[in-house]
């Protein structure tokens, strides 16, 4: 055993007189009970998984046809200390291409890995990502390799427009209620420089603006109805917005512990040239947990 501790040990142990009005053993006792106080350990798991079929359009940048897309992500929070939450996001969507045989060919696989964080009050939170992302083509080539970025990413929002507030939310009313608008807004910030495990490669991105606006359109029964729009805008080096926007149409069928539902998804614009989407229709089903 370290002298140090033995130290702290018998000071925390001393007895100390009744007019004394600081001990050190008092003060590290003091200390030691603030940090563990709110220490909570909390290994929850949630999450959305979808599963969508291209209606119409042609994707840009890419020579294959739409055919079918594949999305899932998971959180996982370790612990939550007064208020602040630390987890881990996991993700990985699978795109496949239908072609007019019976054959389906793999475009490519896009994936997240990163620490994630939030800090949460009544009615909001701020979150945001440590973040590792990578999209690898796969029947199509690859002139310098896989594309793949870190970056800083740091945004505040209502907590309806977070799939875990969404699904509690409703979990406990056992309702979708009337009209009701929530919203986010997120930042982020690209490494960037010399090509290295640290920075990424294969893109000039810089920054990054993104959102989502979901207004609740109403409910039948266990049904609700959603309409979600979310922007997305990436600078480049050259000063290049690329943008993209997406609009869905959701509905939802509320169960005991998760949400199921379908939805019709529209992309009018993308004119990012990785994972592109530019002028897809596409019909999904998703769940949320």
């Amino acid at each position: 055993m370290s002298p140090i501790w033995l130290l702290l040990t018998s000071l925390a142990t001393s007895p100390t007189p009744p007019d004394s009005g600081f001990s050190l053993g008092n003060a590290v006792r003091e200390g030691w009970d603030w940090t563990v106080r709110d220490f909570e350990v909390l290994m929850a798991t949630s999450g959305q998984i979808d599963f969508a079929a291209g209606l119409l359009g042609e994707p840009r940048h890419t020579s294959l046809p739409p055919g079918y897309r594949s999305d899932f992500h998971a959180y996982v929070d370790f612990f939550r200390w007064k208020g602040f939450i630390s987890n881990w996001l996991i993700g990985n969507t699978t795109v496949i291409a239908r072609n007019d045989s019976t054959a389906f060919t793999l475009s490519h696989i896009r994936y997240v890995l990163t620490p994630g964080y939030r800090y949460e009050f009544e009615d909001w939170q701020i979150s945001g990502l440590l973040l590792h992302e990578c999209v690898h083509t796969v029947s199509r080539p690859e002139t310098n390799g896989a594309v793949w970025w870190n970056s800083f990413q740091i945004g505040v929002g209502s907590k309806g427009a977070y799939h875990d507030h969404f699904v509690d939310a409703y979990r406990k009313a056992r309702s979708f209620p009337g009209l009701k608008f929530d919203g986010r807004i997120d930042v982020g910030q690209f490494l960037y420089g010399p090509q290295s495990v640290w920075i990424g490669q294969n893109h000039d991105f810089r920054q990054e603006l993104f959102g989502l606006a979901r207004l609740r359109l109403g409910s039948t029964g266990s049904f609700g109805f959603f309409q979600d729009v979310q922007p997305h805008f990436w600078r480049a080096a050259d000063g290049r917005i690329d943008q993209k926007w997406t609009l869905s149409l959701h509905m939802y069928l509320l169960g005991q512990h998760n949400i199921a539902g379908g939805y019709l998804r529209w992309i009018p614009l993308d004119n990012n040239p990785h994972d592109n989407e530019d002028g897809l229709g596409q019909l999904g089903f998703e769940i949320v947990f």
